[in-house]
């Protein structure tokens, strides 16, 4: 029904100018409703699954609010410029909250059909102590942040039974925020804005925030997550690189202070490998542009391509590049938490050694497990040609900061 009505709404949208194309897709996610025996379908119902979810995106972003708009209806106009309304006045702290958080929708069955696809897995250095409070800082951003998304903000990698008792909340771009509906599924699942009341707020909510399970209350230790290097590092995102957007980010250390939550370093060999950017040196047209439309509007617009979503002959008419990422693993790697004492005005002096503490750490997280995780180890994916595993050999490079 979901993909169905999808159809239907691209359709009175676009016109039939999308038939063509809507049934391309609909032949590529088939096998996530029908299972068709062959060696090929759980791959197939993967990529099904990375289809519908790009798919879902640019419906909630572009199609839906056209049809509210300028469909027939007056009703659902009128209901969708009150929902715009109501969420840019009353409820446009709510992002920042912690709040309308619905756990079940991390344990949805495509989340972990989504993270088979690459695959992403978790490592753990330690387990931590449920009773206390942590900031969890993950490198690198990569394209997308896939790594991070599954991770901390779905139950697919298995995070939450490795860390029991921990209440997170992955932190994005407030600007993610300002799209209609896509906002209410972020905060759906524990997704907030990373702003600095955001992260004050959902650091001090436990202990004594805590949830009803099975007719007994557990506490619930409140954690935040944060792709420290955020837009700007995307930018840098490149198969086999390590290029950290980390020298002057301190801000994350300051909360951490504020707040006496522990420094959790968190490194995803791999998240920059499944896509590709076109070059974008630093001080060139592109990456002028690209940082323009940051200061703009807070995001920035990487020129990234990955594998093509045709196969074999297709393939060879169109290509092998395209939208869909690249089936490399990601290795989400949890580091041991630095412990932090609580300053409720903390000097640059002890900002500069916690955030030196927390570099090495990351250092020493990457050089542990590098050898072991690097792409080049990894094999590389299946649809990279021989003269791209080539131009990458010796490219096993220490971490770099910017």
């Amino acid at each position: 029904m979901f993909w169905l009505g999808n159809f239907y709404l691209w359709y009175a949208v676009i016109g039939a100018a999308f038939v063509p194309l809507g049934l391309y897709f609909t032949a590529l996610v088939k096998s996530v409703f029908v299972t068709n025996g062959t060696e090929h379908g759980p791959h197939a119902e993967q990529v099904g699954i990375v289809v519908m979810i790009y798919a879902w995106i640019l419906s909630a972003i572009f199609i839906y609010p056209a049809y509210c708009v300028f469909g027939p209806s007056m009703w659902l106009k009128n209901f969708f410029l009150g929902y715009i309304a109501w969420y840019a006045t009353l409820d446009r702290k709510t992002a920042s909250s912690g709040k309308r958080f619905a756990r079940w929708s991390r344990r949805l069955p495509f989340w972990r059909i989504l993270a088979e696809y690459f695959p992403v897995r978790l490592h753990v250095s330690a387990k931590l102590d449920p009773s206390g409070n942590y900031l969890f800082g993950y490198h690198p951003h990569g394209v997308i942040g896939v790594g991070a998304l599954l991770t901390f903000a779905t139950e697919a990698t298995g995070f939450y039974e490795a860390f029991p008792g921990l209440d997170l909340r992955l932190l994005t771009l407030s600007m993610n925020f300002k799209f209609p509906f896509t906002r209410e599924v972020l905060m759906g699942l524990g997704i907030n804005s990373v702003t600095k009341s955001s992260v004050e707020t959902n650091l001090t909510r436990a202990p004594g925030a805590s949830s009803r399970r099975r007719g007994w209350r557990r506490p619930l230790w409140a954690s935040v997550a944060i792709v420290i290097g955020g837009a700007s590092e995307a930018l840098d995102a490149r198969p086999g690189w390590a290029t950290l957007t980390l020298a002057r980010r301190k801000g994350f250390v300051k909360m951490a202070l504020r707040t006496g939550a522990s420094l959790v370093p968190v490194f995803a060999f791999g998240e920059n490998d499944i896509f590709e950017q076109v070059e974008n040196p630093e001080g060139g047209r592109l990456r002028n542009f690209q940082m323009y439309i940051k200061q703009l509007i807070g995001i920035t617009p990487p020129a990234f391509y990955g594998r093509s979503l045709s196969r074999g002959m297709w393939r060879r008419i169109f290509g092998r590049k395209g939208v869909l990422p690249k089936r490399e693993p990601i290795e989400v790697v949890v580091g041991n938490p630095i412990a932090v004492p609580k300053v409720v005005d903390p000097s640059n002096e002890i900002i500069d050694k916690y955030h030196a503490l927390y570099t090495e750490s990351l250092k020493e997280l990457y050089e542990l497990h590098r050898r072991q995780f690097h792409r080049l180890n990894r094999g590389g994916s299946s649809d990279d040609l021989l003269s791209d595993l080539l131009t990458r050999q010796g490219k096993l490079q220490n971490m770099q900061f910017k």
